[in-house]
């Protein structure tokens, strides 16, 4: 048996009228008669395709329903048809996909000839009925008809599409040969056909090579079974030996071709082969310029692909969709969506690509709105169910920070597919949201099916954080037990994930143990490495990466030069780094220039940075960021708004980065203003939703004093990441609101948020401020037995601060001794500090003599053993401490308090007189101190620092910054307003004591914030209750 056959069935059909069916002999007979009717009407009719129904029988038919119209003539006029026009009405029906109709009519044939069979085998395979030709081939057979240069071909079609018939398709080859067929160059086509459908590329080929006579149909036969198995070098030979042997190309030669060249990104030889269709007369073709439409897109030749889509003289679906197609991979957003405008007014099918394009180039803010309007478009063409549009639109609406709306599309989806879910999963990494990311994947386990290699390594992205390493082992485990654990792309996901938490080691193990390491392995090995400061080992990985033969790209260097994080590295790493660059030509490319400019930052050397930057001619947005970090890094708060003012100036599109360094920024000069202003941009650019953006809203809002508007937005629990409950406890602490701050901490536990170091930094500093000492310490013994946080030398300062504000100076002493990290400036500035405020003399000496060991340049030792010093009336040695600051050249870092009035910032030092106002502010002073002294003001001398008498020891207190910004700020703004100032350093106590009293006398409420945190003065009382 030549196949094995279960027939598929047809649906029913059947004619109002029996058709019967003579010789041909008959039929002539009756169109001969001239006084039939009906006969002169088809003679006479004007449409040829009509008229020459006599003669070429249904096969001039065009339209369906004119051939169903004729039908119903010829069944109503006569009884009799012909084999030749029923054969050739079979022909129409199948042309026109009616496969039912055709079948009808084949069998009510009383008389069938060979061409009958024929037609119907055919008109099953252009249908897609392989089975049914099959089957329809061995009933043939059985009426004693044999194989033939017309069915061979066709079942040779069918056997191929199938894919599951090879096995007959090989006995067909062999029945060809047995019937000395082989040469047949139809037949042969069909079998090169045949093979390619198999991938059997090379079996193809050997037939090829021993056919004697081959035309442009074999050829093009096999540059397509090439193409099909991605040899296109081997489609660009053919196409060459076929011009060197005279044979003329069509246009699935030249549409082959063309697809190949760009496959090979050979623009060169596209070129040449549009000259070859030029010459050919073949460049109006609609599939010709169709594929050279697509292959100059891809190549950036957008002039060229619109030059030919304009010159067109016919357009169809796949015209319209190339050249947005193009417009789209060149970013040329406008015009995709003209183009797309100008396709509906000329009446262009709209399909399923066509809206997949377009949604493509609406995946950022500014193009939202367009994008919406597809989605809405969508419902009007009826494929809002279309699976793989509903996923487009899930990616646009994650990009573009709507994650409410990626949900709601997600929920309303009657069908997902496992694209739908790793959508979602990768839309809430992308978001930060990676808690959200793991319950989705917790609801595929639940499912048990449709998980994937691509869903595991989404998942182990949500897991890049230290906060979800746990999560992340246990994605590790589902891997091995999955079998996916050797999958290059989930291999990759956990070298990424382990490196970024920190497991170093684990990630080397991954990656070695990994059967094949492409490029990407290579960068998130080396991308861990720089994460964790490792240079040497991001320098070793680098050259190992090199020796195995692996080309890095700009990616890998963004990681190199990331790596390198101090001075000692520059000089080491760096610099030879960007020698290497220069001599790779990589300085070209933006990223790495970037990563230039933020390496040097990072190593202290900004004059580099900013000579990188000036140089540069194009600076993309990218440039600008890092330009900001770069200065932000330093502390240049104001040099970074002042650029960002520039990038504004410069007509460049702030985007995420920059809006949420810009709000840093804001918030470490604490500038309201500007922050509001920020903030206000970012909500209407649709940045707000990014979770980086609103953490930096939020933060922000907290260090400008405006508690209120952070609890606004701080998100609800179940949806915070540790970020956000970190700024919240931080917000509290900085506010002395201790007690919420205790409260928030128990409930991110409670929520199952894991605290890491910052938020015990935050957490413990709430409890030295507000005097909470016993907690504090239950808290940092906790912080490593309960919570796996290590201690680091952070936490340490705040138990030292913590021990010292409430006067427990020798319990801080003893801390230090036996504090699980070696004491650095910060332990010794703590001690020193608590000294001097609780008069513990020699130990606040032991401190600065620790200090000033480790670096004798440091100007906060110097203060603040002078200060000590001074309260403790060793005059003698102040002066010796500044005779040696003098011979070190140590300048004391200047006190100075800002405040910020009508979107001014007016900044005052001690003793300053320098503010146009001047002359008011001090009358406006001396007016405070005659209230305040009536009210019982007396002045603690003991703040004032130099040796001097009492009075002027006094006036000096009075020429405090923070008290030059209080009589200026209550001369400049409304009565009853809050008024909000800053100070770069401590504010000392006399001044506390001087605002507690002014915000009684003036009935307003007074916000302070020194580096540590805010005061907040409101009817004569603080909200640090007097400790701070």
């Amino acid at each position: 048996m030549l196949v094995r056959h279960t027939k598929k069935k047809l649906s029913p059909f059947k004619f109002e009228s029996s058709f019967k069916f003579s010789t041909t002999d008959s039929f002539l007979k009756c169109r001969k008669d001239p006084n039939n009717h009906m006969v002169q009407c088809i003679i006479n009719n004007p449409h040829p395709e009509i008229s020459g129904f006599f003669q070429k029988g249904f096969s001039l038919i065009t339209n369906e329903a004119v051939g169903k119209s004729l039908h119903a003539v010829c069944v109503k006029g006569w009884t009799h048809l012909s084999i030749f026009h029923t054969n050739t009405l079979i022909n129409m029906y199948s042309k026109h996909g009616n496969i039912t109709y055709a079948k009808q009519v084949f069998d009510t044939m009383p008389e069938r000839n060979e061409a009958s069979w024929n037609n119907m085998i055919s008109g099953f395979v252009k249908a897609g009925f392989n089975l049914d030709a099959c089957g329809l081939f061995l009933d043939m057979w059985r009426q004693g008809f044999e194989l033939n240069g017309y069915n061979i071909p066709s079942l040779l079609t069918a056997f191929s599409r199938s894919g599951s018939m090879f096995l007959e398709g090989r006995q067909m080859h062999s029945l060809v040969l047995k019937m000395g067929l082989s040469h047949d160059v139809f037949i042969a086509t069909s079998l090169l056909h045949f093979y390619g459908g198999y991938g059997l590329v090379s079996d193809a080929e050997m037939l090829f090579e021993q056919l004697p006579d081959r035309n442009v149909v074999s050829w093009t036969s096999l540059m397509v079974n090439c193409a099909n198995s991605g040899l296109f070098y081997k489609v660009v030979d053919l196409y060459r030996r076929m011009r060197h042997e005279g044979m003329s190309c069509n246009k699935n030669t030249f549409t082959t071709v063309i697809s190949s060249c760009g496959a090979l990104d050979d623009e060169n030889l596209v070129h040449q082969v549009l000259g070859h269709v030029t010459k050919s007369g073949l460049e109006t073709d609609v599939s010709v310029a169709n594929s050279l439409i697509s292959v100059f897109g891809g190549f950036n030749r957008v002039e060229v692909a619109s030059y030919i889509f304009d010159n067109m003289n016919e357009l169809d679906t796949i015209s319209w969709n190339s050249i947005l197609a193009a417009f789209a991979h060149n970013g040329l957003t406008e015009e995709t969506v003209r183009y797309f405008h100008l396709m509906r007014l000329n009446q262009g099918k709209v399909d399923q690509s066509t809206l997949s394009t377009v949604l493509s180039v609406c995946d950022c803010v500014d193009n939202l709105s367009w994008g919406r309007g597809i989605h809405g478009f969508l419902f009007k063409l009826g494929l809002d169910y279309d699976i793989c549009l509903s996923n487009t639109l899930l990616s646009m609406y994650f990009v573009t920070g709507q994650c409410k709306d990626a949900e709601k599309l997600f929920h309303s989806m009657p069908l997902k597919d496992s694209i739908s879910w790793n959508s979602m999963m990768a839309g809430y990494v992308l978001a930060g949201k990676s808690l959200d990311a793991l319950r989705v994947l917790r609801e595929l386990l639940h499912m048990g099916n449709m998980i994937n290699f691509v869903t595991f390594a989404s998942a182990l992205s949500a897991c890049t954080n230290a906060e979800f390493l746990s999560e992340g082992i246990l994605v590790h485990a589902l891997v091995i037990t999955s079998g996916l654990h050797d999958n290059e792309v989930v291999g990759n996901a956990l070298v990424t994930m382990y490196g970024k938490c920190g497991m170093t080691q684990e990630a080397h193990t991954i990656f070695w143990s990994m059967s094949e390491k492409g490029l990407v392995s290579w960068n998130a090995l080396i991308g861990g490495y720089a994460e964790n400061q490792e240079v040497d080992e991001a320098i070793r990985a680098y050259k190992l990466m090199r020796e195995n033969g692996a080309n890095p790209n700009y990616i890998t260097l963004i990681n190199v030069l990331g790596s390198c994080r101090d001075q000692s590295n520059l000089l080491k790493h760096g610099m030879p780094l960007h020698a290497h660059i220069l001599s790779t030509g990589f300085e070209s490319d933006a990223y790495v220039r970037n990563s230039l400019i933020s390496m040097y930052a990072n190593c202290g050397d900004l004059s580099s940075s900013s000579s990188i930057f000036c140089a540069l001619v194009n600076r993309t947005p990218a440039t600008w960021n890092a330009m900001v970090a770069a200065n932000a890094h330093h502390g240049h708060w104001e040099e970074a708004l002042k650029l960002l003012l520039n990038m504004q100036r410069a007509e460049v599109d702030f985007d995420q980065f920059s809006l949420s360094a810009s709000l840093s920024a804001s918030a470490s000069l604490a500038i309201l203003e500007d922050g509001q202003h920020l903030h206000g941009l970012a909500i209407k650019l649709g940045f707000d939703n990014y979770h980086f953006v609103a953490n930096a809203a939020m933060d922000m809002y907290g260090k400008c004093g405006e508690l209120d508007d952070l609890l606004k937005l701080i998100p609800e629990p179940k949806t915070r990441s540790r970020l956000s409950w970190n700024i919240l406890i931080s917000a509290f602490a900085r506010h002395g609101c201790f007690q919420k701050a205790r409260e928030t901490f128990h409930e991110m536990v409670a929520q199952g948020a894991k605290p890491d170091h910052v938020t015990f930094v935050s957490l413990l500093s709430a409890c030295s401020h507000g005097g909470l000492v016993d907690e504090g310490l239950h808290y940092f013994a906790s912080m490593t037995t309960d919570f796996g946080v290590p201690a680091a030398i952070e936490h340490c300062v705040c138990v030292v601060d913590l021990l010292g504000r409430a006067g427990r100076v020798a319990e801080a002493e003893a801390f230090i001794e036996e504090m699980p990290v070696p004491p650095t400036d910060f332990i010794w500035r703590s001690l020193l500090a608590a000294s001097k405020i609780h008069g513990h003399f020699e130990l606040g000496k032991k401190a600065a003599e620790r200090l000033l060991a480790a670096n004798p340049c440091d100007d906060s030792a110097y203060v603040l053993y002078s200060n000590a010093c001074a309260t403790s009336g060793r005059w003698q040695d102040v002066a010796g401490l500044r005779g040696e600051m003098e011979s070190q050249n140590v300048r004391k870092k200047p006190a100075y308090s800002w405040l910020n009035v009508r979107n001014k910032v007016s900044t005052f030092g001690a003793g300053d007189e320098s503010h146009p106002d001047s002359e008011k502010i001090y009358l406006r002073l001396w007016e405070l101190k005659r209230e305040i002294k009536e009210a019982g003001y007396v002045a603690d001398i003991s703040c004032a620092l130099h040796d001097t008498d009492e009075e002027q020891k006094e006036d000096n207190l009075w020429k405090h910054s923070e008290r030059l910004a209080l009589a200026y700020g209550l001369l400049s703004t409304e009565q009853g307003s809050t008024l909000r100032i800053f100070k770069n350093l401590r504010v000392c106590g006399d001044c506390h004591a001087v605002y507690k009293l002014v915000s009684t006398i003036v009935r307003r409420q007074i916000i302070l914030r020194d580096p540590y945190r805010f005061h907040h003065f409101t009817q004569g009382n603080c909200s640090c209750n007097d400790y701070w």
